[in-house]
């Protein structure tokens, strides 16, 4: 049986690690990462939000753990994996629903997204949430703009989650013992697949551009839209799977994950 001491001493340790890289981040680009501050001390006022969240919300206790030590000024993290990842603290979560189970401008429940579902981050979009009515924090995701919700798995827990915003953007950012191997892989898409506007939505948000480019793109495939390592890689197809486009992947060496395209 997993303890809720060690739920959170995991959390202490990759909120530390957390830290640790951006310091790293701030020391490459000072005057950008200054007002960066990912863990500091939780205000009055952010306990206050975080009183008005739990009394909003029956949370997982290690994820309320989170929140009283996760206060950040403006964070978002770009890897391999998220094109601008924000995690939201205590402050943030109440905003961050909006567009997703509520409309603010209307002031309406959005009736097609799932009543139990809080919006604990996002990437571009993309909502990443735990289901409230389940009492842990496994990570649900799914690609917003395609027409409904259609939400899958994205990490069984937390602290998972949290350990991937720290996988660099680059090779030469990882350190790794000598007797780690990763194997690598190019994805492709080779067609427009089951329903070609969900392709060009991909597309679109793959490359950051507009629909008419990301028609260019698909009309010059076979387009890479990812070349990494092989767990990155598998999210992608588990993507292009989702919306039924057509792709292919294939392992590629060392060498070749090096070499610019």
């Amino acid at each position: 049986m997993i303890l809720l001491e060690d739920v959170f001493k995991e959390i202490d340790d990759v909120l530390e690690k957390m830290q640790a890289a951006l310091r790293e981040m701030r020391e490459q680009e000072p005057e950008f990462y200054a007002k960066y501050l990912p863990t500091q001390r939780i205000s009055e006022a952010e306990e206050q939000e975080l009183r008005s969240v739990t009394d909003q919300w029956t949370l997982p206790e290690e994820y309320v753990y989170f929140l009283k030590r996760y206060a950040p000024e403006k964070v978002s993290w770009s890897t391999d994996e998220y094109i601008s990842l924000t995690i939201y603290g205590a402050k943030d979560i109440l905003p961050g629903q909006s567009g997703y189970n509520y409309n603010h401008v209307t002031d309406e429940v959005i009736t097609d997204w799932p009543s139990t579902y809080l919006v604990i981050a996002s990437d571009e979009g993309d909502p990443y949430c735990i289901d409230l009515s389940r009492g842990d924090t496994v990570i649900y995701t799914a690609r917003h703009g395609a027409g409904s919700w259609d939400f899958s798995i994205a990490y069984d827990n937390l602290v998972e989650f949290l350990h991937s915003v720290l996988r660099p953007r680059s090779f030469q950012d990882w350190e790794t013992a000598e007797s780690e191997q990763y194997d690598y892989y190019k994805v492709f898409i080779t067609g427009t697949g089951s329903d070609k506007i969900k392709t060009l939505v991909f597309i679109k948000k793959r490359f950051a551009c507009d629909y008419a480019q990301a028609k260019v793109y698909l009309e010059a495939r076979p387009l890479l839209v990812f070349k990494g390592i092989e767990l990155a890689a598998a999210k992608i197809e588990d993507e292009l799977k989702s919306i039924g486009a057509d792709y292919e992947c294939h392992k590629i060496s060392l060498d070749e994950f090096l070499r610019k395209d």
